[in-house]
C-alpha cells in the first residue's frame, strides 16, 4: 500500500505584464517548492475565474500544502479568500501565506482565519443592511423595484377596445400590442375594476 506523500504547490500571480514574477517565485522556491508546480498568472484579483488558480486547487489533495507569497495574491475580497480557503480545507490540504505568516497547519493560522471569517460574515451582513436601508429609503421617495409595469393607461384601453370588437381575437390583440395573455386579462381587470 503506498503512502500518502504531501506536496507542496504554489499560486503567483501579478495584475500587469510591467510586474515582475521573480520577488514571488524566489520567495515560493525558497519556501521548498519545486519551480515545476508554481501555477503562475497574469490577471486582476477582482476576476474570480482564474484559469491558473483553479488549475493547482484542482490539484490539491490531502495534507498538500498551498502556498501564496501574500494573501492579497490570492484573492482581492475577504469573502473570495475564504471561500478558497474553504476549499483548501475541505481537501484536507493546508493554506500557507509566506509575507502573512500564516500557515492553516497552525493553531493560530486557524484561529487567524476564523477570526477573517468571523468579519467577513460582519460584512456580509453589513451590505444586506445598508442594501435593505437603501430600498426602504428608496421607496419611500416613489421608486419601485422590479419590472416596469407593462399595463399603462394606453395599453389597458388599446385591450378594451379589442375586447369588445367582435372581429379581434385576444392572441391577435396580444400579437399586435406586444403583450402575453396574462397582460391582457390583467388589463381586462384593471378596466372591469375602475
Amino acid at each position: 500500500m503506498e503512502k500518502n506523500m504531501s506536496r507542496l504547490f504554489a499560486y503567483s500571480r501579478i495584475s500587469t505584464s510591467s510586474q515582475d514574477w521573480s520577488l514571488q517565485v524566489d520567495a515560493l522556491i525558497k519556501a521548498g517548492v519545486d519551480e515545476s508546480d508554481i501555477y503562475k498568472e497574469q490577471m486582476s484579483g477582482t476576476k474570480m475565474d482564474r484559469v491558473e488558480l483553479r488549475r493547482v486547487l484542482d490539484q490539491l489533495r490531502n495534507q498538500d500544502k498551498l502556498i501564496v507569497w501574500r494573501l492579497d495574491r490570492l484573492a482581492r475580497s475577504q469573502l473570495h479568500l475564504l471561500e478558497i480557503a474553504k476549499e483548501v480545507e475541505e481537501k484536507g490540504a493546508e493554506l500557507v501565506s509566506l509575507m502573512d505568516n500564516i500557515d492553516t497547519s497552525t493553531a493560530t493560522g486557524k484561529m487567524i482565519f476564523g477570526i477573517l471569517a468571523t468579519l467577513a460574515e460582519f460584512e456580509r451582513n453589513l451590505i444586506v443592511e445598508r442594501s435593505k436601508a437603501g430600498q426602504a429609503i428608496a421607496r419611500k421617495n416613489g421608486v419601485k423595484f422590479g419590472r416596469p409595469n407593462k399595463l399603462t393607461p394606453a395599453i389597458i384601453r388599446q385591450v378594451q377596445l379589442a375586447h369588445e370588437d367582435d372581429q379581434s381575437t385576444m392572441q391577435d390583440t396580444c400579437r399586435a400590442l406586444g403583450i402575453s395573455k396574462s397582460t391582457y386579462y390583467n388589463a381586462l381587470k384593471i378596466q372591469d375594476a375602475a
